[in-house]
């Protein structure tokens, strides 16, 4: 009995105990701590600590901590340009992308956009932090048509509901993620032509996303009427879309303005003026209908890129440092044949039109018998060539942020 005893005791085992826990040190890091360092890292790297644990993607995804984290979704700098063809030559290929140098590289694009709702034309209207806005119609009938929200990023898309449409409207998109995920569409009715070919846009609606609904057409509240210069290029900053305007019967007083999301607040802002309020921009060449004019978003302030008043070879770009205030500064001078390079002459049918100012650097294309995507870098003052599209017809040019963020219209 006592040989069987020890036997029985002999093969039992040892347990096994537990490592003690080690102590993580950033499971102590307090919630306002944890936003102030995961603010400092790029947006790459924070989009893997959303997979650390429950409480980061918690404190990461948080609607609070979204102006603070606004690279969680957002890049900070240009992946390219959508290339998109006159809306007149529905058999060319409507829309190209074209990916500019970058740090990290972007995500691959489809610009064939391929994962929209099935519709026979798309049309590429506007792009906004991440977001394009698109025009899908049926080629015999573009009448019959809807507004169409994606993110070429993620491939995710939002149809919106169906609204009389007709050729003499243009539409914006306003989106900024670090306060929302939520969009807007802003719709401007054409009422006039002036004799100058400005066109007035008089009256407005704006779907959003958040109610789902048009908010129905609304008169322009401008205190002057107003005309849309002829770019594409709008601004939404401050929950506003901005964008350059002209006077009636004027070719040289531009103004910027502004409509909120609501259509309840109306701002004119005046653009740079001398002291005595002759402005300080406008010059054109003989051989372009319009003034090289551009509004643009960079580092968190409104920028302005113009030819001077007296002499349209130079090119400036302003700041408005105060929002409030209106108050610009100068603060950058480029000449068009350092531009364009001593070789090309504006003079010979040569031209150029800037399409982005992003992070102290400018993208440009140039139009002659090539036409060719370049950049140039303000602190260096060095031109770089990027791409030749060869030649062929007037195209506008969509600048193109890459946006990560899951899904549309789905928070506050």
């Amino acid at each position: 009995m006592a040989g069987t005893s020890n036997n029985s005791s002999s093969s039992k085992r040892p347990r096994r105990t537990a490592p003690p826990r080690r102590d993580n040190p950033a499971e102590r890091l307090t919630e306002d701590l944890l936003v102030e360092i995961l603010s400092r890292v790029p947006y790459m790297s924070l989009a893997r600590c959303s997979r650390v644990c429950r409480r980061w993607r918690r404190v990461i995804s948080h609607p609070d901590h979204r102006r603070l984290l606004p690279r969680y979704h957002l890049r900070s700098a240009i992946a390219g340009l959508f290339c998109v063809e006159p809306y007149w030559r529905p058999l060319a290929d409507p829309r190209r992308f074209y990916t500019v140098p970058a740090p990290e590289p972007p995500p691959l694009i489809d610009p064939s956009f391929s994962f929209l709702p099935k519709c026979e034309r798309i049309l590429l209207l506007d792009s906004c932090n991440g977001l394009i806005l698109c025009f899908c119609s049926k080629l015999n009938n573009p009448d019959v048509f809807n507004y169409v929200v994606c993110n070429p990023a993620t491939k995710k898309s939002f149809v919106l509901p169906d609204f009389s449409w007709c050729h003499s409207r243009i539409a914006r998109l306003g989106f900024d993620p670090a306060v929302s995920s939520h969009f807007h569409v802003f719709e401007f009715a054409e009422e006039y032509l002036d004799i100058d070919g400005y066109d007035h846009y008089l009256r407005l609606n704006i779907y959003s996303s958040k109610t789902g609904e048009w908010s129905g057409e609304m008169d322009s509240g401008w205190s002057t009427e107003v005309g849309t210069l002829n770019r594409p290029k709008t601004v939404f900053f401050n929950g506003m879309l901005h964008l350059l305007a002209v006077e009636p019967l004027s070719i040289t007083d531009s103004k910027l303005v502004a409509v909120d999301v609501e259509g309840k607040t109306w701002r004119t802002i005046r653009l740079p003026h001398d002291e005595e309020g002759h402005p300080l921009y406008g010059a054109h060449h003989s051989f372009t209908p319009y003034k090289e004019e551009l509004i643009d978003l960079s580092q968190g302030l409104l920028h302005f890129v113009s030819t001077a008043s007296n002499d349209a070879t130079k090119l400036l770009v302003w700041v408005l440092d105060d929002y409030d205030s209106e108050r610009w500064s100068l603060q950058h001078i480029v000449s068009s044949m350092h531009l364009l390079g001593r070789a090309i002459s504006p003079y010979l049918g040569y031209g150029y039109v800037v399409v982005s100012v992003q992070e102290r650097k400018m993208f440009f294309v140039i139009f002659g018998q090539d036409r060719m995507l370049m950049s140039y870098e303000m602190d260096k003052r060095e031109v770089c060539f990027i791409h030749k599209f060869g030649c062929g017809y007037e195209q506008r040019y969509l600048p193109y942020l890459p946006l990560f963020m899951k899904s549309l219209a789905d928070g506050p």
